[in-house]
């Protein structure tokens, strides 16, 4: 298993999460749609991928990422694209002559914001177009599509687009869900800002209702021991327990992306010095802190998320937290009055940093802190100061 932090993790290099996986299938088998609900670097992209590597029989999997697409018109185009394209058509086997002939004779002319232009030039709405390409699967196979940054495609499209056309998309994936058209479909969203909030912000929740929500936590201490033992043996390498214990307590957030971050600059400094000492994982938690790559999207994902008001008050917690290790709810409301935000951007603005990851009030509801203490020394040494 290779060091790999920052990226899609996939065949050897993932460490097996055992029990998401199980709930993924659950639903999928019970035939529900379901929602991945984590914060960011907590490793829902390299799971989407565990499933489309490995699908049960009578599966298919179709994977997009929605990421960069700005209109509606630009996430169906990426859509029906990639249902046409041979490498997701190849994965019907038995099927594959009658299906593929079927579906290239499904001539898509131009997709625009008025919906589906075929050849024969009928224009039908998205709804209904998806429906008819779908309508050439086989029988005996049933369809997994798995959408990944499905929320930031919902905050594009308000940004880009309008809020019309967000909603628009939000009430069309709805019907597509309860039309008994697509019920060989099973539609799985993730990203790594919250859905809900930004659904909540277009007054749409009543078009994500019947997802399914999925947790991905971070690894149980036990889990994330035994994935540091696996990466220290398949990478040739020894650290004494007591050392382990201590990483493990430093990180604290116990997610793959810490773990294998600090335990590569490890790897380096072990080189130099092969006795590997708690001031060793110090020095590498310290090295780790210079890769700005790995960090800065977390101060850049703030200032695209929020309004001006919202990004000055989320940041003005965040360097609180980062010199103080806490913030208490009142010092927030302050923070907000200072800020003019009224009640409901403040309660939704903390929200959304406790969904996409930076902070929590597990311990203590009113009392919020950190999840990654890596990040809060990053945070302060970075970004506050």
């Amino acid at each position: 298993m290779a060091f790999i932090t920052g990226q899609v993790v996939r065949d050897q290099n993932f460490w097996n999460r055992k029990y998401e996986l199980e709930d993924i299938w659950e639903a999928i088998q019970n035939g529900e749609h379901s929602l991945l609900v984590a914060p960011r670097r907590v490793g829902k992209t390299s799971i989407m991928h565990k499933v489309l590597d490995e699908p049960k029989d009578g599966y298919v999997v179709l994977y997009i990422d929605s990421e960069e697409d700005n209109f509606e018109h630009e996430f169906w185009a990426r859509l029906f694209s990639s249902l046409k394209k041979e490498e997701f058509t190849n994965k019907f086997k038995s099927n594959i002559t009658m299906f593929k002939s079927k579906i290239k004779t499904i001539d898509i002319k131009k997709i625009s914001m008025s919906g589906i232009e075929f050849g024969d030039g009928k224009v039908v709405d998205y709804k209904d177009a998806f429906e008819e390409l779908i309508s050439n699967l086989p029988n005996n196979k049933k369809v997994i599509i798995m959408i990944d940054e499905f929320a930031q495609t919902i905050e594009n499209i308000i940004k880009y687009d309008s809020e019309e056309n967000a909603l628009n998309l939000l009430k069309t994936h709805r019907a597509l869900r309860q039309s008994h058209q697509s019920n060989n479909v099973i539609f799985v969203y993730a990203g790594s800002i919250g859905l809900e909030s930004v659904v909540a912000k277009l007054n749409g929740m009543k078009h994500i209702n019947d997802l399914k929500n999925i947790k991905v936590l971070p690894l149980e201490r036990d889990d994330a021991s035994d994935f540091i033992k696996y990466l220290l043996t398949s990478n040739s390498m020894n650290i004494e327990k007591t050392q382990i214990d201590y990483m493990l307590d430093k990180i604290e957030w116990l997610i793959p992306f810490y773990i294998q971050l600090i335990l590569d600059e490890i790897r380096k400094l072990s080189r130099r010095n092969p006795t590997i000492t708690n001031d060793t994982v110090d020095d590498a938690i310290n090295n780790a802190l210079e890769h700005k790559n790995y960090f800065d999207n977390w101060r850049s994902k703030i200032k695209e998320a929020f309004s001006d008001k919202g990004y000055l008050f989320s940041k003005e917690i965040l360097n609180m937290i980062s010199e103080n290790k806490t913030i208490t709810k009142n010092e927030i409301a302050n923070i907000a009055t200072k800020h003019k935000l009224s009640d409901d951007e403040k309660r939704e603005t903390l929200q959304s940093l406790v969904y996409d990851g930076y902070i929590n009030n597990t311990d203590d509801i009113k009392i919020y802190r950190f999840n990654s203490p890596i990040l809060r020394m990053w945070w302060y040494k970075y970004v506050a100061n």
